[in-house]
């Protein structure tokens, strides 16, 4: 199975500017990403994509591959089917990586990998966890799944309501089919993807399927000043 990892990459983040070059221990942000995600031998081409001059520059200063993109895309799966298609090469599958998670494992990558097959269109993981204030968090993405483990909603609230003793968070990495990777950078947006700001609920509501794989490796998105000093504290 031949697989293109492409991990979008901006600076224009709200609540962290210029987080992708952000140092950790040594190391900027999108370079632990980089490094991480080249662990997983199951991909075949490995690539970062922006459309920042500074990126740019300094992916290519510690070797990593890059490609340009326009400004245009709005959301980092655009960018990645704007680098897919500037690559022009034939996949089987092509797998977003979030560029704002600097401990991403490539296990985690790996089990994606797994259900990479047909018929699943598209693919996601989930990690499933007790109840904890910070799962609670609507930064944090909860998910339910039907028996088949296909994602029936996500949401930033806690779902399902009620007392139960797991709840499934999600692990924001997706592969998609080329074919449908292209379907769904032309949907319009939708009640539920406005009303909870989360763009899976656009593919859900459009009738596509994603398929949901657990996974016990666990990882974190740097989205606040907070966050990064976590990972750097966690980084020893």
């Amino acid at each position: 199975m031949n697989i293109l990892g492409v991990i979008p990459c901006r600076m224009e983040s709200k609540r962290l500017p210029g987080k992708p070059l952000k140092d950790i221990n040594g190391k900027s942000m999108i370079q632990r990403v980089y490094e991480s995600a080249m662990k997983c031998g199951k991909i075949n081409d490995l690539i970062i994509a922006t459309h920042n001059d500074e990126i740019y520059s300094h992916v290519k200063g510690f070797n990593g591959e890059v490609i340009k993109t326009s400004d245009n895309p709005i959301n980092g799966t655009e960018r990645v089917y704007e680098a897919y298609k500037k690559i022009n090469k034939e996949y089987d599958y092509i797998i977003n990586i979030q560029g704002d998670e600097p401990f991403i494992k490539f296990q985690q990558i790996e089990d994606l990998i797994k259900i990479c097959k047909e018929p699943n269109d598209i693919c996601t993981l989930i990690k499933e966890e007790k109840f904890s204030d910070e799962l609670n968090k609507n930064s944090v993405m909860k998910v339910v799944k039907n028996i088949n483990n296909e994602a029936l909603y996500f949401s930033r609230s806690l779902i399902p309501y009620g007392d139960t003793s797991l709840y499934s968070r999600h692990i924001c990495i997706y592969s998609y089919k080329p074919s449908v990777l292209k379907k769904i950078v032309h949907l319009q947006p939708t009640p539920h993807e406005i009303s909870e700001s989360l763009e899976q609920l656009r593919w859900l509501e459009n009738g596509f399927k994603i398929k949901l794989k657990s996974t016990v490796y666990d990882s974190f998105s740097v989205d606040t000043k907070n966050d990064l000093e976590k990972a750097r504290n966690l980084n020893l």
